[in-house]
């Protein structure tokens, strides 16, 4: 094939990857197609052309694709709605007991609250979890 083919082709791979471009992997073979088309136009044998877009393919995948990933995966999931209580702390406002649930304030709201431990107005608790619209929480430090 002729240099500007694998051009073509590796324009091609850059269209598939902006259709899918959470996937990282056709722009790996567009590399590998850039590269080819580097070697066509010294007028390598078509075999060699094949070797070179399969090595520099797989090479890209094995060391770009990582690099690609980490550095859109660096954004951290946000939370949201009442995930964002969750490690944080609150004041107990009424007695918790194992048996029965509570109140904690918390963002200067009122949350009930249950533990499997007996806890006392006033003191600080950890949430460890939500169950519905009753906060799991631990005394905290």
């Amino acid at each position: 094939m002729i240099w500007i083919d694998w051009i073509i082709i590796a324009v091609v791979f850059v269209i598939f990857e902006m259709l899918m471009p959470s996937a990282f992997s056709f722009i790996c073979f567009s590399v590998g197609s850039l590269f080819v088309a580097i070697a066509s136009y010294f007028d390598i044998l078509y075999s060699s052309e094949l070797l070179v877009f399969i090595i520099v393919s797989i090479l890209s995948l094995c060391f770009i694709r990582p690099i690609f990933k980490k550095f859109i995966s660096k954004s951290k999931t946000v939370k949201s709605n009442v995930d964002i209580l969750i490690d944080n702390k609150a004041i107990v406002v009424e007695k918790i007991t194992s048996l029965r649930t509570g109140f904690v304030k918390i963002l200067n709201e009122i949350w009930r609250a249950k533990s499997n431990v007996d806890i006392e107005i006033g003191e600080v608790v950890k949430i460890r979890n939500i169950s519905g619209t009753t906060l799991i929480v631990e005394k905290g430090e």
